[in-house]
């Protein structure tokens, strides 16, 4: 409660920057209309449902990550479960799929340290409620190295530099199981490959990725 007493004082005598009150704004009918979810070209077991290149979304997540927004995580939780829902069935009728795990994909530890959070985790989190099926959260099975950014990386290098940065934490709850794993934004997908790699080396039966935005 007093956390949310000094944001608000906060918020009462620093204006929003654009980027937070527009996320701020975002109801789940808003997003909803905003939705523009696209299969990954060269992955096709990513999905990621709304354009980065649409300033809304772009405000929201940067509002997520940069600065540590939680206002619109429900409504945005809502609207990707229910994308989501039709995924998962589909896994359950036609991929086998019964022992599944949803996991953020992690920060590493030094981004964790200086951040403060990993926001993929805070997206998973809002997502979980709203998923009507059943689905352990388990954030805990994948670590990362400190990389440098893959955001200050040109794309021809990005895959070599995130390559191996991931591995299993927890591969006694890996094995066998069936991954979702959740992020906020996929471009060239190598980050999330490198995730699956270290997941199905692991002893994971197969690895699904739901990006927010592309």
């Amino acid at each position: 409660m007093w956390r949310q007493f000094i944001s608000n004082i906060i918020d009462a005598i620093l204006p929003l920057s654009s980027e937070a009150a527009i996320a701020r704004s975002l109801s789940e009918e808003t997003l909803g209309k905003l939705l523009n979810p696209v299969t990954h070209a060269r992955e096709p077991w990513i999905t990621a449902l709304f354009s980065y290149y649409n300033p809304k979304v772009r405000a929201l997540i940067r509002a997520i990550k940069y600065r540590g927004e939680k206002a619109p995580l429900p409504a945005l939780g809502a609207v990707v479960a229910e994308e989501i829902m039709p995924l998962l069935e589909e896994k359950r009728l036609y991929g086998g799929w019964g022992d599944i795990l949803m996991a953020p994909v992690p920060s590493s530890a030094e981004r964790l340290r200086t951040r403060g959070y990993n926001q993929a985790d805070r997206i998973a989190l809002a997502i979980l409620p709203h998923l009507r099926t059943a689905v352990t959260y388990a954030p805990d099975i994948l670590g990362r190295e400190n990389r440098e950014s893959q955001v200050n990386i040109p794309k021809e290098r990005r895959h070599k530099n995130i390559q191996g940065a991931f591995f299993a934490l927890r591969p006694e709850k890996i094995r066998g199981a069936c991954i979702l794993l959740i992020d906020d934004v996929v471009e060239s997908g190598t980050t999330l490959k490198d995730a699956k790699r270290a997941l199905m080396a692991a002893g994971a039966t197969d690895v699904m990725a739901v990006a927010i935005a592309h």
